[in-house]
């Protein structure tokens, strides 16, 4: 059952404000496993065959979520389920309501609850199949029943650091390398960047600079640093790589834009929200608080004309790339990247302390270091310690955690935390990697791909409603800017029960015909190589079977009141 989008919004606004830590802590148990994690609600949908969780195998389990409950004030409050399994719920050690088989069917009584915390711990058992669906409803005189909002409860979760580990070694593209036929888990599928044209896009200055050292130009990069660039032999090797990669060439690369067009490139700039992922590309420090994206080293990355094209569609040579498709015109396109290129270029950039590079010699270099494996069509790729073997070994000494770097070995961009959440997760094996989770990749990705930075989410405002200002003087000339009708972007709280799946996989997707809000300046972007995977698993959080509206089917006697009611 989906409850009208308006159930959402009568929710009183006092329990609206909620908490800045939204969470509950959920344990699962199965398989003679345990697993406890955090989440944001008391819902789950887990099909027959499916884990519910990675670390638990599929098959029958029980999940108890323990919190508190926040009330900013007094309630009496009536509590309903819905779903099929087996359920409880107690607040404060008292048994409000408890219900087996179709849930759904009745309700608690109307309990008073007064301002302030009280315990709630929520059970559910599965099918014995290992299937099951759960939701948490209440309702109160003031507000009609609705699944009871993140924003009403809080707790301390203590996660153990191998989830957290096990999405570093998929974002690592760890299996890359080691191989051993481990497949399930969706975020290993992702691939990096195809480089075939990077000679007609990129300059060779800066492809050495990232080569040495990724992190250097970018702090948030999974790139892991294939040569020593604090030497001068590796200095070396990240020149002759740059120069081979140059030879790399696919087609005529596009005249530059037209320099006039930065004024007009630097409204869309601001309209389009982008200091939500970046700073400003005259900024030539690096925003180590909010994880933006620096964009001082445009001009230097790019050949003029190669980055119109890439702003016109980001993911044509990377399908999982964090920079989404905008959707814009060729004179849109223009006019951003002339205002990127003029504002980046006036920064002052260091002095390149690279030697000529050799092709030649970049070319045997690109085999020798299995780049194959990550970037296809640069070689074929090989393997060394097979996936499992992998699992046996101690992370903490050797290999590429161990934060030692050798001639054929890495230099991951990993801090203390990361390298401990890693070695943690080589201690529960492969199993967790063959297991796909559709609600804990909607959750992943939410934070991957800055979802926040755009929307409020559980009583949080976006990111962007605290750093837009910082872009404001880009429209500051223009006429009746401030004039506008409202401009906030819609918040993702109720997103995976509030819009059928089919819908968000079109609004991700950016095919969602007509465009929604299309008084917004700012547009939804598409994450394309996301969409279908996002959108089911957005509403798995909700514990909502994902899927498709059904015919409509409207009562004419009906619809003819309430077109009265309407004109009236």
């Amino acid at each position: 059952m989906k409850l009208p989008r308006l159930a959402s919004l009568l929710l009183p606004v006092s329990l609206l404000a909620g908490n800045a830590r939204a969470e509950l802590a959920a344990t699962f148990e199965g398989g003679g496993a345990t697993d406890t994690r955090a989440a944001r609600l008391p819902a789950i949908l887990v099909k027959a065959g499916e884990s519910p969780t990675p670390f638990l195998p599929a098959g029958e389990f029980t999940v108890t979520w323990k919190g508190t409950l926040v009330l900013p004030e007094r309630q009496r409050l009536a509590f309903s389920f819905e779903g099929e399994g087996k359920a409880t719920l107690t607040i404060d050690g008292e048994e409000v309501l408890a219900e087996e088989g179709t849930l759904g069917a009745k309700a608690s009584k109307s309990t008073r609850l007064n301002r302030g915390d009280h315990e709630i711990a929520i059970t559910f058992r599965s099918k014995a199949d290992g299937s099951g669906r759960f939701r948490l409803f209440w309702e109160e005189r003031s507000f009609p029943k609705q699944s009871v909002p993140p924003t009403v409860f809080k707790t301390e979760v203590k996660e153990d650091p191998a989830r957290k580990g096990r999405l570093l070694f998929a974002e690592n593209h760890c299996s890359k390398c080691h191989v051993g036929g481990v497949t399930g888990m969706q975020e290993m599928m992702e691939m990096a960047p195809l480089l075939f044209s990077t000679g007609s896009r990129l300059n060779e200055e800066w492809l050495a600079s990232w080569i040495a050292d990724p992190s250097a130009l970018r702090p948030d990069t999974r790139m892991p640093a294939l040569v020593d660039g604090s030497t001068d032999e590796g200095k070396q090797q990240a020149a002759d790589l740059a120069a081979y990669l140059m030879t790399l060439k696919a087609g005529e690369t596009p005249a530059a834009p037209d320099k006039g067009l930065a004024q007009k490139g630097g409204e869309h700039f601001h309209r389009l929200g982008c200091a939500a992922c970046h700073t400003s590309p005259g900024a030539s420090s690096v925003d180590a608080t909010g994880g933006r994206v620096p964009l001082h080293n445009v001009s230097t990355k790019f050949q003029p004309g190669a980055l119109v094209e890439f702003l016109k569609k980001p993911d044509a040579l990377y399908a999982h790339i964090g920079m989404p498709d905008f959707g814009l015109t060729d004179a849109e396109a223009g006019e951003i990247a002339a205002f990127i290129l003029d504002a980046s270029g006036k920064v002052e950039k260091p002095k390149s302390a690279f030697p000529k590079g050799d092709a030649t010699r970049g070319a045997t270099l690109v085999n020798t270091l299995n780049s194959g494996a990550c970037h296809a069509g640069t070689g074929a790729p090989t393997f060394s310690t097979p996936t499992e073997s992998l699992f046996t070994k101690e992370w903490a000494a050797v290999g590429c955690v161990s934060g030692t770097h050798t001639a054929k070995q890495p230099k991951l961009a990993l801090n203390d935390e990361e390298r401990a959440a890693l070695i943690a997760f080589s201690k529960k094996g492969t199993a967790p990697l063959t297991r796909h989770v559709p609600a804990e990749y909607a959750s992943a990705k939410l934070k991957a791909l800055r979802c926040t930075s755009c929307h409020g989410m559980d009583g949080k405002a976006s990111f962007l409603d605290s750093v837009h200002v910082e872009t404001k003087p880009l429209v500051a000339h223009v006429h009746g800017e401030n004039e506008k009708l409202d401009q906030s972007r819609p918040h993702l709280t109720y997103i995976g029960e509030m819009l059928y799946s089919s819908y968000t996989e079109k609004m991700i997707n950016r095919t969602a015909s007509p465009r929604p809000r299309p008084w917004l300046d700012m547009r939804m972007p598409g994450y394309h190589g996301y969409a279908t995977e996002l959108a089911k698993g957005l509403a798995c959080i909700h514990g909502v079977e994902p899927g498709a509206a059904p015919e409509a089917k409207p009562d004419a006697a009906l619809a003819g009141i309430g077109k009265e009611l309407a004109g009236a």
